[in-house]
């Protein structure tokens, strides 16, 4: 930076110090102009309204630093960190990749560039850099932290000691303790990590995700009745956050206690009658408790929202009412404010079944949308794969806010983990998804799978399910997916007595919805083998009754 812009940004760092932004803002704004060639310049800009929170506007004088001078590692670490914070982490890491000569003795660099890979799904990437950043500076309490978090993400054989290590650095940081009560649960250790989730509501009772924390831990306890009465005393108390009384009801909507959960947002609003957020969380319980006319006159309080979350929320209330070309004009005007939106289009398909709309067959009829491939493993791999998941389930529960019931299922991105037999599954997946992808129908704009046929697709979230005795899953979709899947690993042998035990379904609607519909699809599941389809159908399974059955899902969705 020359002398003069120096003193301009010296200017204006203390102006933004003394709260005055007005003119700090206009003095790197004239500063920007004066000297438009001074990547160092442009950093310290972007940093000023990086803290203001104005993140697209610190993101574009990063890159532009990086642009005047491209090993400049310092704006290559901000534009990291300020893409993370905007949800673009694969682009954070791509950015990093380049700089990496200029900061191969950075220790920033290295922990910035591991956060950004971890985010974006790169875990074994990441573990390699995280490693270089511990090598250059072994006492950083914020590479500690970061190695801590990847610890807990791959559930890392040691990720309670690493999170131990980083609590030394760190003394008393509550989301490593909260980090720490995961770590001792997904390692059998429940009694103590009820201890610290307990401890963290305790001692920080507005801090709505301990709140969850701990009700899922209770939960996986074998609490089944007064798992979530600790979200009781904390709204009881004045000036307790809406929030608390959502996360309330959210725990108790995911285990299937739609009523109750109604009850406590009836009880929320009364409070705060004109909150939204309350109103439509107590529209969507209502509605899942059978009292769809209930909440269709909430949905009429607040008729003006046209938020397509309300829309989407509407319809599917309209669909169960019965009134079934109300709800396909909603729906479609969800769809026309967000296209992507995998809720609107699994309800609108079932306006179009009910319509005997040709439309169906082009969302979901068409060759090649839903297949079932045998994996690239031979036997003694696919014995090596189940071996592992059996063992991983030893310390795994019956999840709250899945569609598992009766079951268990793994915490976590199965495919972060570490196990040389997870990465062989990967890789065998990803070549499954290719010969799909190959057999899809061509490119098509306007569908909300063709349209991405040929982008980049990525694996986003992946974990194992067993269902023992009478378990099965609940029908339901995978919001954020594109497409979504099911690998076999164990299956019973009712799956070939009549009535299709254990069957994956396609295509059937959740109870109370469209209900005059069955499935499209029934597929016998084979050991070895995936299914692959639209994230918009609607999937579930047959219960079984006897016998074990072991899947391993994962959500497909685009990187472009």
């Amino acid at each position: 930076m020359t002398g003069s812009a120096q003193a301009i940004a010296q200017q204006a760092s203390l102006l933004a110090a003394q709260g005055n932004n007005v003119d700090a803002a206009a003095l790197y704004a004239r500063g920007l102009a004066e000297f438009p060639h001074d990547a160092r310049f442009a950093n310290s800009a972007g940093n000023f309204h990086f803290k203001r929170g104005e993140l697209d506007q610190a993101l574009t004088l990063f890159e532009r630093a990086l642009e005047l001078a491209p090993d400049l590692v310092e704006a290559g670490v901000n534009a990291a960190i300020t893409l993370g914070r905007l949800g673009r982490p694969e682009r954070a890491a791509a950015l990093l990749g380049p700089l990496e000569q200029a900061g191969a003795n950075n220790s920033g660099y290295w922990r910035v560039r591991a956060d950004s890979e971890r985010q974006a799904g790169r875990h074994r990437e990441a573990s390699a850099s995280i490693a270089r950043a511990q090598a250059l500076d072994p006492g950083n309490p914020k590479t500690a932290r970061s190695r801590a978090r990847l610890a807990l993400e791959r559930s890392e054989p040691d990720a309670p000691a690493q999170i131990e290590a980083a609590l030394n650095l760190n003394r008393g940081d509550p989301n490593l303790l909260f980090d720490y009560a995961q770590a001792l649960a997904l390692h059998g250790r429940l009694a103590e990590a009820l201890e610290y989730s307990g401890a963290l509501v305790s001692q920080l009772p507005g801090w709505v995700e301990a709140h969850t924390l701990h009700a899922e831990l209770r939960w996986a306890s074998g609490d089944r009745e007064s798992f979530s009465d600790h979200f009781a005393s904390t709204a009881a108390k004045p000036g307790a956050d809406p929030k608390i009384y959502l996360a309330w009801s959210a725990v108790l909507d995911g285990v299937d206690r739609p009523a109750e959960s109604a009850a406590i947002l009836a009880r929320a609003r009364s409070i705060w009658p004109d909150d939204p957020a309350l109103a439509l969380a107590q529209a969507v319980s209502l509605g899942e408790a059978g009292e769809a006319v209930a909440a269709q006159g909430v949905f009429q309080q607040f008729a003006s929202i046209a938020d397509p979350d309300w829309k989407v929320a509407r319809g599917r209330n309209l669909v169960r009412l019965g009134e079934i070309a109300a709800a396909e004009d909603t729906l479609a005007q969800a769809l026309a404010a967000r296209p992507d939106d995998v809720g609107a289009w699994a309800l609108i398909d079932l306006c179009w079944r009910l319509e005997g709309n040709a439309r169906h067959e082009w969302l979901h009829g068409q060759p090649g949308l839903v297949r079932q491939i045998a994996l690239p493993l031979d036997q003694s791999e696919r014995d090596s794969i189940t071996a592992l998941l059996l063992e991983l389930h030893r310390h795994s529960a019956m999840p709250i806010g899945q569609s598992v019931k009766r079951g268990s299922q793994t915490k976590g991105a199965l495919f972060a983990r570490a196990e040389p037999e997870l990465a062989r599954l990967e890789a065998a997946l990803h070549e499954a998804m290719a010969e799909y992808r190959a057999g899809l129908p061509a490119v098509d704009p306007t569908h909300p799978l063709l349209a991405r046929r040929n982008d980049p697709w990525r694996i986003a979230g992946s974990w194992s399910i067993l269902l023992d005795g009478e378990g099965h899953h609940a029908a339901h979709i995978h919001p954020r997916g594109l497409l979504s899947s099911a690998s076999y690993w164990l299956v019973p042998d009712e799956v070939d007595a009549p009535g299709q035990r254990g069957w994956l379904e396609l295509g059937n609607p959740p109870p109370g919805l469209a209900e005059a519909l069955g499935s499209l699809h029934t597929i016998r599941p084979a050991a070895g083998t995936l299914v692959l389809f639209p994230s918009t159908l609607y999937h579930g399974t047959r219960p079984i009754s006897e016998g074990t059955r072991m899947t391993v899902a994962f959500d497909v969705t685009p990187t472009a």
